[in-house]
């Protein structure tokens, strides 16, 4: 088969057919379909692994799956490297022939061509990495002939077609990814909108930002007790506290327990509350699933003890309240009057009701009962701090010394 060639409109065509591809609910099925018909004997097929196991493929162009079952490819190889070593290194976006990956006597032996390359009439593939997550992967397989005239006629034109096609399909792939974890955070965000107004921050298990509620940007960008750092993690004011709370993700990584941590500010403490965070993926492409569905997020919910002084500066962050109606706020929810805060801040009454008023409509609320019972919410983060056992059992610790 000679090498193919391409106008700039069928280039164009191929090459939307990969974005389209990776969008479609069975990711890759269309682009399989098209690359075997052009290369008429090969195998296509999308496959995935997990550590040291190659999983079932995800979808194929034929009707019968290549890979029906998961098998174990943590044979070595001449350098002495697993072949699933070899494949988790593989950069995206790399074309690589199995004859990298197999010495030709471990190929004839190993499961995947005894029980599922060989019946099909297939020996070598190549393979097209697009994706990976930790110990997860993805790749795009075309297992060749093993006629070796048919094989040595294919393997030429289909590479440099894939070379071609490669950095476009890892884009896609990586476009499909972004937009599943959007999916994710819509999903979650609009039960999270409808009941709870408690800022809200999400990272991923080494403490990497990845979105916020929008009191959770607010109390983000106000950089007190929040910062982000340039690698994208996220920071708290004091050292110390950065390292108590990575340790905390990684305790209730482990326990899948909530945990929490009291942290200072330039006004009155906080108390944030982490605990495991798991949108749904429905809507997730099989790929982006098996990618994506074991990647731990963490919330960390921000709120207040009761046994503190209000935070203004989580009044303005969450109400959007301007700090004249935080601190009229502040004096209505420890009993003062009007005319009581009139004389202090020295507004007239009729200033005072109007900033009333105007708190009220922000936050929601109707009456200085109704305002107390909805400022409650930032009093649950300490409820779940104060009652939890490490707490409890540090404040046993202390009353006995």
């Amino acid at each position: 088969m000679k090498r193919l060639s391409f106008t700039p409109e069928e280039l164009s065509e191929l090459i939307g057919i990969v974005y389209d591809s990776a969008f479609e609910e069975v990711q890759w099925k269309t682009l399989l379909r098209t690359l075997s018909k052009m290369f008429p004997g090969i195998g296509a097929l999308a496959w995935g692994y997990d550590g040291d196991t190659m999983l079932p493929e995800y979808v194929s162009a034929g009707q019968n799956p290549i890979f029906p079952s998961p098998f174990q490819f943590n044979m070595k190889n001449d350098v002495g490297e697993t072949i699933s070593e070899a494949v988790k290194r593989t950069p995206n976006g790399f074309v690589v022939n199995t004859k990298l990956y197999f010495p030709k006597s471990q190929l004839l032996q190993a499961r995947c061509y005894t029980d599922f390359l060989k019946p099909s009439g297939y020996r070598n593939s190549l393979h097209l990495k697009v994706d990976h997550n930790g110990e997860r992967g993805a790749f795009l397989g075309f297992p060749l002939p093993a006629d070796p005239d048919l094989e040595k006629e294919l393997l030429d034109p289909l590479f440099e077609v894939l070379k071609l096609l490669a950095p476009h399909a890892v884009r896609a792939s990586q476009l499909a990814r972004a937009l599943a974890l959007a999916k994710r955070a819509t999903e979650a965000f609009s039960g999270f909108f409808d009941g709870i107004i408690l800022p809200m921050l999400v990272t991923d298990a080494k403490g990497k930002y990845l979105f916020g509620n929008k009191a959770g940007r607010q109390v983000l960008s106000r950089g007190d007790p929040f910062q982000l750092a340039r690698d994208g993690s996220l920071r708290l004011s004091n050292s110390y506290d950065t390292g108590d709370l990575y340790h905390k993700i990684s305790q209730t990584s482990r326990d899948l327990v909530q945990s929490g941590l009291r942290v200072d500010t330039d006004e009155t403490p906080l108390l944030l509350a982490i605990s495991p965070f798991r949108p749904s993926m429905r809507d997730a492409s099989a790929i982006d699933r098996h990618l994506l569905d074991d990647e731990q997020m963490f919330a960390i919910f921000v709120g207040q003890s009761v046994h503190d002084a209000v935070n203004t500066a989580l009044l303005e962050d969450v109400f959007d309240l301007s700090v004249r109606e935080t601190q009229v706020c502040k004096e209505l929810l420890i009993g003062q009057s009007v005319t009581a805060i009139a004389e202090t801040s020295g507004r007239s009454p009729k200033t005072v009701r109007n900033q009333i008023q105007m708190i009220y409509e922000k936050v929601g609320v109707s009456s200085n009962a109704e305002l107390l019972d909805r400022l409650t919410v930032f009093r649950t983060v300490g409820t779940m701090f104060e009652n939890s056992p490490e707490n409890r059992l540090m404040e046993t610790m202390t009353s006995l010394n």
